[in-house]
């Protein structure tokens, strides 16, 4: 469903932040007490109804609020273990994977180790040299290795991640096997260097962003960069602070005047894949799109017929022709897919696992 926002809103620049939420939820927010990269509040919102009926589900039921206050903390990784584990906040959203065993020693925690999905992406600007050209972004279907990037954002143990995915959540009704071969064959660095070369490939530098302060995204965005020069791609891996990766990602600049060439993300929480509209990183309408900017106007129509499919059968049919049209237009590709964690104090009750947190409905034993 499309974000609807006031017209005063939303005739602002795209690539300046919201200056005013707008909403009509169980909680609220107190923008007068955010501040950035350290905390947002939230207050019981006293005129929202919930329905009286239903069973509480993760956005569906009734969104029932049971505390006057929310706070949402940014931490470090250690600073979150200790004031979990000594009572000082209630939950870690999504603590890494390497700590979760860890975590559920402590009697009065609980830890779940399949809290939600999150599917690893190599994403390309299309606007500039090298990716504009698509032969390129094909080229390094053969050289992504799922299983290897997916170890070292997650772990060793493969019940705790997949590969050979494709485009949507594994296990979603939308998810098929559509040309998923392309990334279970063995890599082929040497094909994958030949190919480079034919489409015109002359060493140029590759510029990468990536952050330094979320341990999964820049597990991905190194052993990313590692696997590109296997391909014969000469990179120039430049690491920042995440807010700075989000900002220099939106410059549409040539990457050697501000702009990028490459970054690694997830599809998850902030942008769940289970169907064409619901993963952005799928739209193809150039400059209207997410970060990247990829022009497709195949996977725009098949995004357009997906709306108007009239059952499942054929949203299934329209998905796996969209899938297809990933591996030839590439806005992206797929790194794998892990399940992430999530731990909270055994005193909080009404948790529900799902793409992103929501705190109606959880409420203390």
């Amino acid at each position: 469903m499309p974000a609807i926002m006031p017209e005063r809103l939303a005739a602002t620049s795209p690539f300046k932040p919201v200056a005013e939420i707008v909403g009509s939820g169980p909680y609220r927010f107190l923008p007068e007490e955010h501040v950035s990269g350290a905390r947002s509040a939230f207050a019981r919102f006293a005129r929202y109804q919930p329905r009286p009926d239903g069973v509480v589900g993760f956005t569906s039921g009734p969104k029932v609020a049971h505390f006057d206050r929310v706070e949402w903390l940014t931490l470090d990784t250690f600073s979150a273990m200790a004031a979990l584990q000594k009572g000082e906040i209630d939950w870690w959203e999504t603590p890494p994977r390497d700590l979760i065993e860890q975590i559920a020693r402590d009697r009065d925690i609980t830890a779940v180790s399949q809290y939600a999905t999150a599917m690893g992406i190599l994403r390309f600007n299309q606007l500039h040299p090298p990716f504009d050209n698509p032969a390129f972004r094909r080229a390094l279907l053969g050289a992504v290795d799922q299983a290897e990037a997916m170890t070292a954002v997650a772990c060793e143990d493969r019940a705790a991640w997949s590969d050979g995915v494709g485009l949507f959540s594994t296990g979603t009704p939308l998810a098929n096997d559509d040309g998923v071969e392309i990334t279970r064959t063995p890599r082929d660095y040497a094909s994958a260097r030949q190919q480079l070369e034919h489409a015109g490939y002359k060493g140029e530098t590759v510029v990468i962003i990536s952050p330094t302060d979320f341990p999964g995204m820049r597990n991905l965005s190194l052993v990313g960069t590692d696997q590109l020069p296997r391909a014969g791609i000469k990179v120039d891996q430049q690491e920042m602070d995440f807010g700075s990766v989000v900002r220099r990602r939106a410059n549409q600049a040539p990457p050697d005047k501000g702009g990028w060439n490459v970054f690694f993300s997830f599809l998850d929480r902030s942008i769940p894949n289970t169907n064409p509209y619901g993963n952005q990183a799928i739209r193809a309408d150039g400059l209207a799109g997410w970060d990247g900017w990829p022009t497709s106007p195949r996977i725009e129509a098949l995004r357009a017929a997906w709306l108007d499919a009239g059952s499942l059968d054929e949203q299934k049919r329209i998905c796996a022709e969209l899938q297809m049209q990933l591996w030839q237009d590439v806005p992206y590709i797929p790194m794998g897919e892990y399940w992430q964690t999530t731990a909270y104090r055994k005193g909080l009750l009404g948790v529900v696992p799902g793409c992103f947190t929501v705190f109606y409905g959880v409420r203390r034993a």
